[in-house]
């Protein structure tokens, strides 16, 4: 039995699309979950696109199983349509299976075109929480590299590791479902850029331009139209949406005055983007793990925004990373650093919800 063909048979966790009658999971962490009763085999057909870069930015999988705290299994995929077993039952059980996206929307896409359940049945899926929050970010966000080490290891999608980067141990912390829109080297004014530039960045949708759908990278590489893009409409309002973005405006701004005063009107305009859409959601502005450029500017931009009438937006001044703690790739958030991340964020979050 095809699980697919009823949405009652599944719930689905973070932003997805359907593209020609194929279920996408969009951004890092994104899931489909759904239970199973007696001795059955699932095995799900995905499809993958294997962008031109090459082999180290495939797409990656996980599956978790139950309750546990780390996925049972990940595994890579190939690129065009593969049949992979997600779960093979031993004796009779009732089981719980999520599906996971691991590698980023920037890389290669994650297709599901059907689960199969073999001999057993298929069950209620899990209830959501009454909780959600929302992350909008950058590689961070994604857990770039959290599982390599600077000055060794070169940035493949083997490496990132959303579940253990701050964003879904913040949300497990407090039981809450998550949504992560993040995308590696993304900013508000500008991608990331080297030391001899001196233009923004822009060959890709910055955030702003990315928020509103639920995949336009996706069905951009689809061949649509930007008035043809699929508009993001969750099912769930979120109670939080945490904003970590400014880390790679600061390879632009540099501390320069005019540069950083356009940062502070793109935040801003973000910001009114973001409540225009969440009329009551808190919004937690933080930044300052890798690079502390503009912290100071999501500071003034929060501080504006309230004075102007919006009481319900903050800023989270996050300390760098320290060595001791590690570093992953390219400089980005070890393990422990992420772990610190999340700690940080659950205590402000109970200060605003309890």
């Amino acid at each position: 039995m095809n699980l697919l063909e009823n949405e009652k048979n599944y719930r689905l966790g973070g932003r997805y699309t359907w593209q020609e009658g194929v279920l996408y999971l969009a951004y890092s962490a994104s899931y489909i979950e759904f239970c199973c009763e007696g001795i059955c085999t699932v095995s799900a057909e995905l499809v993958s696109d294997g962008i031109p870069e090459g082999k180290e930015f495939t797409a990656w999988a996980a599956v978790f199983l139950n309750d546990e705290e780390q996925p049972s299994r990940r595994f890579e995929l190939q690129k065009g349509k593969n049949t992979y077993t997600l779960y093979e039952a031993e004796y009779k059980e009732n089981v719980k299976i999520r599906l996971m996206k691991y590698s980023e929307a920037a890389f290669s896409t994650l297709g599901i075109n059907t689960i199969l359940v073999e001999g057993g049945a298929i069950l209620a899926p899990p209830q959501a929480s009454e909780k959600l929050i929302q992350f909008i970010g950058d590689s961070i966000t994604c857990g770039y590299g959290i599982e390599g080490m600077v000055d060794v290891d070169v940035f493949n999608t083997t490496q990132e590791n959303p579940w253990n980067a701050y964003a879904c141990r913040t949300a497990r912390l407090l039981h809450a479902d998550f949504e992560l829109i993040s995308w590696s080297g993304n900013g508000v004014i500008s991608h990331y850029v080297e030391e001899t530039v001196n233009e923004q960045r822009h060959d890709k949708p910055w955030m702003q331009e990315l928020y509103p759908y639920s995949d336009r990278e996706l069905e951009e590489r689809l061949g649509k139209l930007e008035t043809e893009f699929t508009v993001w409409e969750g099912k769930q309002e979120p109670d939080v949406i945490v904003v970590h973005l400014g880390t790679n405006d600061g390879s632009y701004t540099r501390f320069i005055e005019e540069r950083n005063a356009l940062f502070v009107n793109g935040y801003m305009a973000f910001l009114k983007q973001i409540r225009q859409q969440h009329k009551t959601a808190s919004i937690i502005c933080m930044l300052g793990v890798m690079r502390q450029e503009l912290n100071d500017q999501v500071a003034k931009a929060v501080a504006l925004i309230r004075q102007r009438g919006d009481d319900n937006v903050y800023f989270i001044d996050v300390p760098l990373a320290r060595d001791r703690d590690g570093l992953g790739t390219d400089y980005h958030p070890s393990t422990r650093t992420h772990e610190k991340m999340a700690e940080l964020l659950v205590q402000y979050i109970h200060f605003l919800l309890d």
